[in-house]
């Protein structure tokens, strides 16, 4: 949007900043109660799937996808919004990893929505 726009603002993106627990570190953490904070920590979890599955080899998204729902699947009371496997400038969702991809979840823990990313391909450090 900040190209399309011709806007001089620049966006700089940043590695997520996590709490001790691997949760990625939000005000909406807050809202969760301890046994809430310890299921949220699925989302974490199914990235990691993700990320070890592209590391073994898998570049097909809709594998890693499934992959990283089996995941999600196994804590019955976090409600998935979203998993996506995008390009991370037009957030486009992407077939096949063959470069820099973001990978991004979105899930209901209890009645907090809470988000996390990755990022997948030859750039990632």
């Amino acid at each position: 949007m900040v190209r399309d726009l011709n806007s001089s603002v620049e966006i700089v993106a940043c590695p997520i900043v996590r709490e001790p627990d691997g949760l990625a570190m939000s005000s909406r953490n807050a809202y969760l109660n301890r046994e809430e904070r310890v299921r949220a920590l699925v989302l974490q979890r199914s990235l990691q799937r993700a990320q070890r599955e592209f590391q073994a080899g898998e570049r097909v998204a809709a594998r890693l996808i499934s992959a990283a729902k089996e995941v999600l699947a196994g804590e019955p009371r976090v409600e998935l919004d979203y998993f996506e496997i995008v390009d991370p400038d037009t957030l486009d969702p992407v077939e096949h990893i063959s470069q820099k991809t973001l990978v991004a979840v979105a899930a209901y823990v209890g009645s907090t929505r809470l988000i996390d990313n990755t990022v997948l391909g030859p750039e990632r450090k």
